[in-house]
């Protein structure tokens, strides 16, 4: 019989096994044991539930959340899905049910979803979609990991904002105070962003505040550097605050691309109005993009990328790539 329980640090070896052979081999989650706690490891306990047999003690699931906040009903992205064939057809959905259960979740959404979540959900009458991808190129000569057969850059008018480097988590805070953070869906406290973004054991960011004309700041931009093929890229992450700021600071990005010799500034995003990227002069990656913007580093793949989530319905939620743990290093 396969039970359905909260994993414990002493299952953690067993689960990166199973991850390793059934979920994504070689994965930093599979072979990185103080990686692994760092993104599941909450107050003494693990934000991973498995599927295990009782008598031989083989694990047939997983899934495992990325809980935003230290609220009695948290806001989480699960993560990790996977299940494989065992004596209970309805597995994958019983882990998602028992997790939301056992974190008492308020609201719970995902992104890069795989074929098998997507086929899951879709089961469960739920529909998927994928998030927006914009980009906007830097004016160069030759591109090394873009291929631009349509080199487009649309004018923009200068609008007097501009981006300052935040290194502390105390100087977000004065801009957006945690009771603002706490009125959005997806709900982040600062403990969370703290630890996802200032202190990476992996990855470093660069946290910007948008400063209007007038010197005030409404937002906060969360950007990452891409290397490969000998070029760079700059991927915006995330953003708190004001969302009409992503359509104001055009300036300021082509400034860093110059400065930084990127090649182009990319954004995947869910609810936020196109209309404010394209007024920014960001052009759309999709299906029909002649354009290949990739999103793929690790290793490097030379396509567009489309990142699946579950289409929400429910006005205000906002999503950025750097939610749940899609920018994870592999």
């Amino acid at each position: 019989m396969v039970t359905i329980r909260r994993a414990v640090y002493e299952d953690i070896p067993d689960i990166m096994k199973f991850m390793h052979e059934h979920w994504k081999s070689g994965n930093i989650l599979s072979k990185d044991r103080e990686f692994f706690e760092w993104q599941f490891a909450d107050r003494g306990k693990l934000n991973m539930f498995i599927g295990v047999d009782d008598t031989s003690g083989k694990i047939y699931g997983m899934i495992g959340a990325v809980v935003y906040n230290k609220s009695a009903n948290p806001d989480v992205s699960g993560c990790t899905w996977q299940v494989i064939k065992s004596s209970n057809p309805m597995l994958g959905l019983d882990l998602h049910d028992y997790m939301l259960r056992q974190l008492n979740v308020r609201y719970c959404y995902g992104l890069g979803l795989s074929d098998k979540t997507v086929k899951i959900n879709e089961v469960s009458g739920i529909k998927v979609t994928s998030m927006d991808h914009y980009y906007r190129l830097a004016n160069r000569d030759d591109y090394k990991i873009a291929t631009v057969k349509t080199k487009r850059i649309p004018e923009v008018e200068e609008s007097g904002y501009h981006l300052e480097r935040i290194r502390l988590v105390d100087e977000m805070e004065q801009i957006i105070p945690e009771e603002e953070l706490a009125k959005r869906l997806l709900s982040k406290d600062y403990s969370y962003i703290e630890k996802r973004y200032f202190n990476h054991p992996v990855f470093r960011y660069d946290i910007w505040k948008v400063v209007a004309p007038d010197n005030s700041s409404h937002s906060v931009l969360i950007t990452r550097d891409e290397m490969a093929e000998g070029g760079k890229v700059c991927e915006i992450i995330d953003h708190y605050g004001d969302m009409e700021d992503l359509g104001r600071i055009t300036a300021a990005i082509d400034n860093l691309m110059k400065e930084r010799e990127y090649e182009f500034v990319d954004v995947y995003s869910y609810g936020i109005p196109v209309e404010i990227y394209e007024k920014g002069g960001f052009c759309r990656c999709d299906e029909n993009c002649k354009n290949i913007i990739p999103n793929y580093f690790h290793p490097f793949v030379r396509k567009n990328v489309s990142l699946r989530v579950l289409d929400a319905q429910l006005k205000g939620l906002k999503m950025f790539r750097g939610d749940g743990d899609q920018d994870r290093p592999c």
